[in-house]
């Protein structure tokens, strides 16, 4: 397994594991996002949500530390006629083609001699995620809340943050919704009723969740409960050169992709950790 020192030395230090180092690099370490995201931040606040400006900036803050863990791309995509193909396939490793008829092929191929620089360096990309991961264990295995769910830039807690830790400034929480009665199914999946009577209902990878009434996502907590569901997505076909839309079927029910679920009396009650 391989993890950045951040997440190492926080390990150590909340628990008791027995960890045996085989190899690693050490980098020289440096503040080189400040500036660069305290400048974007001032540009967010100078515009409205409604302005791309506003949303160019959030893109950047949020994904540009992505860009440097990005894998170089080394394959090369290409509109041949057959007679190129075949030369292709006989001094490239082709990954993938589709015939177009009279139109010729259109093939994937790796070329050893692309040029493949992009600037990535994974460790930066390692060690911002990894710090985050930190900086939200602390509120996740604070003692002081009961955690009820939380994902990778939020927690659903049982009390108020102190204000500390609240407000617009960069870097501070924002408090989205106050839930009178709510249930978390799955990761980027739940939906509850709030103080203020509003039905918040999110569902990863499906358009239509607020169409899913309340009662219907609560009785999922039951073991081997589902909801079968079903909404309209695109598909596009090179060959074919169309795009349909297709209605796909999209079963919802409890996982434990990430941590166990704790039943009492057949239905979901908590989670804890998975042992590997």
């Amino acid at each position: 397994m391989k993890i950045n020192s951040p997440d190492f030395y926080n390990a150590l230090k909340d628990y008791n594991f027995d960890i045996k180092n085989n190899s690693g690099y050490f980098w020289k370490q440096d503040y080189i996002f400040t500036d660069f995201i305290n400048k974007l931040y001032e540009i967010r606040l100078q515009y409205p949500k409604t302005n791309p400006m506003n949303l160019i900036a959030k893109l950047l803050m949020n994904s540009s530390f992505g860009r440097f863990g990005m894998k170089p791309i080394n394959t090369t995509q290409a509109f041949l006629t057959k007679e190129e193909f075949l030369k292709i396939s006989e001094n490239y490793d082709v990954t993938d083609w589709i015939d177009l008829g009279a139109n010729g092929v259109f093939v994937t191929f790796v070329d050893p001699n692309k040029d493949t620089t992009n600037n990535s360096a994974v460790h930066i990309a390692s060690a911002v995620t990894s710090y985050a991961r930190v900086l939200i264990s602390k509120f996740k295995n604070n003692p002081s809340y009961k955690l009820y769910y939380s994902d990778t830039d939020s927690i659903f807690i049982d009390k108020p943050l102190d204000p500390l830790f609240v407000g617009k400034e960069l870097g501070q929480f924002k408090l989205e919704y106050i839930f009178k009665d709510v249930v978390f199914l799955a990761p980027k999946i739940y939906a509850g009723v709030t103080t203020e009577g509003n039905y918040i209902c999110k569902i990863k990878g499906y358009k239509n969740a607020k169409n899913i009434a309340f009662e219907d996502m609560k009785s999922l907590l039951k073991n081997n409960a589902n909801l079968e569901l079903s909404h309209n997505k695109w598909f596009r076909s090179l060959d074919k050169s169309n795009i349909q839309v297709r209605k796909e079927l999209y079963n919802l029910m409890v996982t434990q992709n990430k941590r166990d679920i704790v039943y009492s009396n057949n239905s979901a009650v908590n989670t804890k950790a998975l042992k590997l």
